[in-house]
């Protein structure tokens, strides 16, 4: 509702303007002349006229623009705190993903690692295996090498001494039937 259309700011005015002249003429504030009283309605009239002309519409556009861009404004953050919740939570939910992904990441590196040392193990175990299972032929072969060895001392030996009790000298062949009892009758006495 605009005053100036009521008429209830002219009345007000007048009145005020009246009292006032009023005041400086003597004790009574309405005292004047009717003259006085119709020049100075006729002048705030006028004022009123080029207030309205000129400045209330000046001054009503630019409380309406500012009314507008506070409106605006206020829409504005709301939208802006709308937007950051939604980017806060995308982010939370990517740190959650990302987290879960790191976990198991983290877990599939555990067990690779276990699975790897496992079998670090199991090849240790088995390499120690097979150079138990060498060792023990070549113990094995070097043990009958050396039997070997010795059986052919022992049956030199003993056709050595065998020839000397005889006083004879033992031919080849002899040897070699004597060695291969002596050898026959060992493995027999081993077994």
């Amino acid at each position: 509702m605009n005053l100036l259309t009521t008429g209830t700011v002219p009345v007000v005015l007048l009145s005020v303007a009246s009292r006032t002249m009023a005041a400086e003429a003597g004790a009574n504030p309405f005292a004047g002349t009717y003259y006085q009283a119709v020049a100075t309605a006729i002048v705030f009239v006028v004022v009123l006229v080029v207030l309205k002309k000129y400045a209330w519409g000046n001054i009503l556009q630019g409380l309406q623009d500012r009314e507008d861009k506070i409106r605006r404004d206020l829409q504005d953050a709301q939208s802006a705190a709308k937007d950051a919740d939604a980017t806060l939570k995308q982010y939370q939910a990517r740190l959650l993903e990302a987290q879960g992904e790191a976990q198991q990441i983290i877990d599939r590196s555990r067990r690779d690692a276990e699975q790897i040392a496992q079998q670090i193990k199991d090849d240790a175990q088995q390499q120690m295996t097979r150079m138990r299972q060498r060792a023990t032929a070549d113990v094995r072969a070097a043990k009958e090498q050396a039997l070997n060895e010795i059986y052919d001392e022992v049956a030199e030996l003993s056709t050595t001494v065998a020839g000397r009790i005889l006083r004879r000298q033992i031919s080849a062949a002899d040897q070699q039937q004597l060695i291969s009892e002596s050898l026959d009758q060992l493995a027999r006495k081993r077994n």
